[in-house]
């Protein structure tokens, strides 16, 4: 009987402490859960952890952002320094934009997957981040990713094919006939290539949108108001809200310059409401024209009319903006890039003589030309299969792309490649500009080589002697908001060099 009492007793305790044992344990697994989850709620930890490298830890870029704004460098110019260097070891840099965690590719690992998550309906949305969205919201490379916007799309994308390129050669054409003529008169004299340069192409814009060009003086309201010719009022604008764009009040909302009394808010506001009352005047007017029966011609505004009286185009504040876009996308950015390539080429000689060898063998034909003569020489057809002129705008795109490309925000938690977690609400940015000197895709990130376009060169290899895959160059973006003007682009800049 003592036996059996002391037994019970041994089992009791025994039981008691395995029960306080499984409770204390419980409560350790519990702490440790919760401390998982604090840590997973930090971003900056959550994808330290996966081996993202932080540039700044925590604190918010905005400062970095204004500064190289500021001193006239690209948004994310710190990023792109880095990328030449400290890039290696990771597949992403990592910023804090307020309380926006922003990831930017600096390899290829994930590029394929990311894109293929912005189909229709995928798990990430495009979204603009420039000054772009301020100027023209309803215009097609701003607008949120819809069935109507895939219609539309669909519908514009003729604009920048077929037949209508062949104008536009034209057109481009006339434009560097025009600077030449300019630069003729001032011979002997210090020429501001890159100011004429950048005119030209937003003549050559204007041309595409109209058949004509524009020239029209109209107020700018910067220190004092003066009168001055649209393209300048057009050009200093765009500056001023690149610098708006880069305040961590436009990065809260968008809307913020209509909702601000300052002074610099309402500077800019007058001279969008000029640059936008001139447009809309010019479209209407030709809308006008075109609806008592003139002839349609070849250019953007015919054929932005024919898609509204289709209803595909709602109104003609939303061919405005469409128009808008093309014209800004295509007057610095056209203009910067071909400066660009001017430059490299320059400081390049042998690519130079290389570039100037096959245009006088394969586009020339060993003859001297009037320039009156190169419209009907310089063809879509003549173009096409003069490769290193392709590999020096591609090279130039890469070093010097005017277009940083449009970053994702994750609609939902999701996984990339190798388990990498992403989380909803980040957004993913692969950015051409960073991408392109990435010490991880290029060998001699910022040299001027434009063999790397060459698929029996060296070059055209990963560093480490990989493929290098296509979806690196995004000097126009890639997936379904692949820029529409990219045979645009790389045909105005065939022509001027």
């Amino acid at each position: 009987m003592k036996t059996e009492l002391l037994f019970e007793i041994s089992f009791v305790v025994v039981a008691c402490g395995l029960f306080l044992y499984s409770l204390t344990r419980k409560k350790k697994a519990i702490g440790q859960e919760h401390e998982e989850e604090k840590i997973e709620t930090d971003d900056v930890k959550f994808y330290t952890k996966q081996k993202v490298n932080f540039v700044d830890g925590d604190s918010s870029y905005i400062p970095k952002l204004k500064k190289e704004v500021d001193e006239g460098n690209p948004h994310f110019n710190n990023l792109r320094e880095l990328a030449t260097s400290s890039a290696k070891g990771t597949d992403f840099f990592g910023i804090k934009i307020e309380d926006q965690t922003w990831l930017f590719p600096v390899s290829q690992k994930h590029l394929k997957l990311l894109y293929q998550h912005t189909q229709l309906n995928g798990k990430m949305e495009s979204f603009a981040f420039n000054q772009a969205v301020g100027y023209a919201p309803k215009g097609m490379p701003f607008m949120d990713t819809t069935d109507q916007w895939k219609e539309l799309r669909k519908n514009l994308a003729a604009i920048f094919h077929s037949n209508f390129m062949d104008a536009y050669l034209g057109y481009f054409n006339t434009a560097v006939n025009d600077l030449v003529t300019k630069w003729k008169g001032e011979s002997g004299k210090v020429l501001q290539v890159k100011t004429d340069i950048c005119n030209m192409a937003y003549d050559s814009a204007v041309y595409s949108l109209t058949g004509s060009k524009l020239d029209v003086d109209v107020p700018y309201h910067g220190d004092g108001t003066k009168e001055m010719h649209i393209r300048d009022v057009n050009h200093h604008t765009l500056i001023d809200f690149a610098k708006h764009a880069a305040t961590k009040e436009f990065v809260k909302d968008k809307d913020y310059r209509f909702k601000s009394n300052s002074i610099t808010c309402d500077k800019l506001n007058k001279n969008m409401n000029t640059l936008g009352d001139a447009l809309t005047g010019l479209v209407t007017a030709r809308a006008g024209q075109l609806a008592e029966g003139a002839e349609a011609k070849l250019t953007i505004v015919d054929a932005a009319y024919g898609l509204l009286t289709q209803g595909v185009i709602k109104d003609v504040e939303e061919a405005v903006h469409h128009g808008w876009a093309i014209l800004n996308g295509a007057h610095n950015n056209c203009g910067n890039a071909l400066s660009a390539a001017l430059y490299y080429l320059l400081k390049n000689p042998e690519c130079y003589n290389k570039l100037k060898k096959e245009l006088d063998t394969e586009l020339f034909k060993g003859k001297r030309h009037e320039q009156a003569e190169l419209k009907d020489i310089i063809t879509r057809e003549s173009l096409k299969d003069l490769e290193y002129l392709s590999y020096v705008v591609k090279e130039t795109l890469r070093l010097s792309s005017p277009i940083y490309g449009k970053p994702m925000r994750v609609k939902e938690d999701m996984e990339l490649e190798e388990g990498f977690k992403v989380k909803k609400g980040t957004v993913i940015y692969p950015n051409n500009g960073v991408l392109g000197v990435s010490e991880n895709i290029w060998k001699n990130p910022l040299e001027f080589i434009p063999e790397r376009f060459d698929p029996e060169s060296e070059y055209f290899k990963l560093p480490q002697g990989g493929k290098r895959e296509p979806i690196v160059w995004l000097a126009f973006g890639s997936g379904p908001r692949q820029c529409m003007g990219d045979n645009y682009s790389m045909y105005f800049m065939k022509v001027g060099l």
